[in-house]
């Protein structure tokens, strides 16, 4: 019992500091009011589905991935290019010649310059891929990439519908307590109310005044603790929603709802297919990528192909206003091919084939894992059943006797220790409901997760 109440206050003191963070981070336009936005569980689901901070950045993902596409076909169509040069020799560089005299006399040295003071040039190249054998494979591997970054959206879009709903649960979970709160405080001002009215008349101690004002403390502190729970909730529900903290929302079902279909449902793991599970499948086309990784290195043993064609222009002299003119032109291919590596281009091959076989392995890693996992899910969420169900009987029968015990407080026929203790029994069992609740709905989330069915 005691753990129970330290875990409580540790998590509640956390959400508290969340809520802090949360809301220091409004700005000042966050004292305006606007149109609540109202979500049922599957609404908030599908909206974050799209507009979540995470979602749109999987987006982004693919856009630039598609965009990595084209730039792998553009190194196969045609090159062009231009350059053009102006050059304005300041000083040209002198040169010593020497010259012997047919008569034999010294020899003389004389300085001289080559060049001229201007110049300018202008080229053009135009190219062309005719063979190249990683050319067509990294095409595909780029097409590959962006079938991984289009998983991985949708990898992502599973764990923000999880997040989304666990968040929303978090927030009918909040509400219902501060429902359940407000109207505990309410009896126990009543009955304050009463107590009070009795010891004025002479039929009640002061210690059963003292004892009923304690109650209402308390209950008053589990209201306010209530509302800046719920507060937080709502901020971190907006936040996995990717909407604005200061947007005000609505949550348009309600606990019970939600939990009618939860509390008798049967886990059904016998047709679950590991091959149609969205972790297993980023593998397999990651394992498409890596065959044609390995294909890509061996055919680097074959010869490269290009086309070019060259145009020069060229002007130069010593004065800017009269310089002559040349151009030439060239037309060829080009050849690139491997002779002798010392075994390099083979180790490369090699490695490459070792992280496919590494990845055939994760794969078989990933199916047994998968088997696990939700084997794992559906005994957590068995077991959060039967806990759930338990719990509910157990604040059901703790509100009976805590009912049943007020009426006879009343009555002058229970003492208002008992009373209080009775209280306290109800309020911890209510606690431990409100957890099992909440266990309950997120570990049948996480199954429905395991089983590829969220």
């Amino acid at each position: 019992m005691r753990n129970k109440n330290k875990h409580t206050t540790m998590r509640n003191t956390l959400l508290t500091l969340l809520a802090i963070v949360l809301i220091g981070l409004l700005p000042a336009r966050a004292q305006t009011t606007s149109d609540s936005l109202a979500f049922s569980l599957l609404e908030a689901m599908e909206y974050a589905t799209e507009n979540s901070f995470q979602s749109k950045g999987a987006t982004y993902d693919i856009e630039a991935a598609e965009k990595k596409v084209w730039e792998y076909i553009a190194i196969g169509l045609p090159q062009v290019n231009a350059e053009s040069q102006l050059t304005n020799n300041l000083s040209i560089q002198e040169n010593v010649i020497t010259m012997t005299p047919e008569d034999g006399s010294d020899p003389i040295r004389l300085k001289t310059q080559f060049g001229q003071q201007y110049s300018w040039n202008a080229t053009g190249n135009v190219s062309q891929l005719v063979f190249d054998g990683s050319y067509l494979l990294g095409v595909k591997a780029s097409r590959i990439y962006v079938d991984i970054s289009e998983k991985n959206k949708t990898k992502t879009q599973i764990d923000v519908r999880q997040s989304v709903a666990e968040s929303y649960y978090v927030a009918l979970v909040a509400l219902k307590n501060l429902e359940t709160f407000k109207k505990n405080l309410e009896v126990n001002e009543q009955t304050l109310k009463e107590t009070e009215a009795y010891f004025n008349n002479g039929f009640r101690e002061m210690t059963d005044v003292d004892q009923l004002k304690l109650m209402v403390n308390n209950s008053r502190n589990l209201v306010l603790d209530a509302e800046r729970q719920l507060l937080i909730a709502e901020a971190v529900l907006k936040y996995s929603m990717g909407i604005e903290l200061e947007q005000p929302i609505k949550l348009i079902d309600n606990i019970d709802f939600l939990l009618t279909p939860v509390e008798d449902f049967i886990p059904q793991s016998n047709s679950f297919d590991v091959t149609n599970h969205i972790d297993y499948s980023i593998l397999e086309t990651q394992e498409e990528a890596q065959k044609t990784i390995v294909k890509n290195e061996k055919v680097q043993y074959l010869p490269k192909i290009n086309a070019f064609y060259n145009i020069s222009y060229i002007q130069f002299g010593d004065e800017f206003s009269n310089m002559d003119k040349t151009n030439s032109q060239m037309l060829g291919l080009s050849l690139t091919m491997p002779i002798f590596q010392s075994g390099k281009q083979s180790a490369k091959v090699d490695q490459e084939k070792i992280n496919y076989l590494k990845l055939q392995n994760d794969m078989r890693m990933m199916e047994e894992g998968l088997k696990q996992q939700l084997m794992v899910a559906e005994s957590n969420f068995k077991n959060a059943q039967a806990t759930y169900m338990n719990d509910k009987e157990g604040e059901e029968i703790a509100f009976r006797i805590y009912d049943r015990t007020r009426v006879k407080f009343v009555k002058g026929l229970a003492s208002s220790t008992e009373l209080s203790q009775n209280e306290g029994q109800y309020i911890q069992s209510q606690i431990s409901y409100i957890q099992s609740t909440l266990n309950l709905l997120d570990t049948h989330i996480k199954y429905k997760k395991a089983i590829n069915q969220l």
